[in-house]
């Protein structure tokens, strides 16, 4: 039996998601997420290249717009290739089995700071 890798994780589109077909006639939903890690001068964004393969994503590809918030779960693979200039290039590719969106562009930009004293004061937890 072969090994699983599995990579979860939250991010935010950087374009629409795409529709696309390989040459043997299988159709794949593409997008581009950006995954922040750290804060202040440790603050870094990942990119990452994702794929939702099967006839489905014809169906909710509209949904998937730029800054949308998602969450992922995929096996991730290696990309790598050399440029015309000769330098070297790598990026990272997750095959997904699970996508959500957490909130669209136009939620995020429409929800007010969290404020702790909307809470009730008699949460359990």
């Amino acid at each position: 039996m072969a090994d699983l890798s599995s990579y979860a994780f939250t991010g935010r589109l950087g374009a629409d998601a795409q529709v696309k077909r390989t040459p043997n006639g299988k159709t794949y939903m593409e997008m581009s997420v950006a995954v922040t890690t750290g804060y202040g001068d440790y603050k870094k964004t990942l990119w990452i290249k994702v794929k939702q393969w099967g006839e489905r994503v014809n169906n909710i590809v509209n949904i998937f717009t730029k800054g949308a918030l998602i969450s992922a779960c995929g096996e991730p693979s290696i990309n790598e290739w050399d440029g015309k200039d000769g330098s070297h290039h790598a990026s990272l590719e997750v095959n997904c089995m699970n996508i959500q969106i957490l909130s669209s562009k136009k939620q995020a930009d429409s929800e007010h700071a969290f404020d702790d004293s909307e809470l009730s004061e008699g949460i359990p937890f």
